[in-house]
């Protein structure tokens, strides 16, 4: 939530973080350490380092409100059109957040067929960590008030 937090956190702290892996976390500590003097510089300029706290009501509503999603696979059925971007911008009008790897965080996988039936990596993950797997269909039906 702040720069000062980033700025403590050793690697191990930022695996914690969504997204963030064993080999992206010392890569961010690193590059935050050599960065010192250029955030020394942007706070002594007064720029806000301190992410908004703002809940909007797509945020606290709606049925993903407070869960992670995942989506892996080409959609089919009622969101065959929807790319990834389209996919995004739906979880979150429904209240979700929108993840981009399966971890213990992740409360919902959309997982599409597969060509050649065996399942995603991101499913067998899924299916490791206990996260509810649906498929494109059922998520539709899901958040169905907010597909345009």
């Amino acid at each position: 939530g702040t720069m000062d937090a980033i700025r403590q956190a050793d690697a191990a702290a930022l695996q914690g973080v969504e997204g963030i892996g064993s080999e992206k976390a010392p890569v961010i500590v690193e590059q935050v350490v050599a960065l010192a003097p250029v955030i020394d510089k942007l706070i002594a300029a007064g720029v806000n380092m301190t992410e908004p706290q703002e809940a909007s009501a797509a945020e606290s509503a709606g049925p993903l409100a407070g869960k992670v999603v995942v989506v892996t696979g080409k959609m089919t059925g009622r969101l065959e059109a929807y790319g990834r971007s389209e996919m995004n911008a739906l979880i979150e009008k429904a209240g979700g957040r929108a993840g981009s790897s399966v971890s213990a965080k992740t409360s919902i996988l959309v997982a599409a067929p597969s060509t050649g039936g065996k399942p995603s990596t991101k499913a067998v993950k899924a299916a490791e960590l206990g996260v509810t797997v649906l498929t494109p269909e059922d998520f539709a039906e899901l958040v169905a008030d907010y597909l345009a």
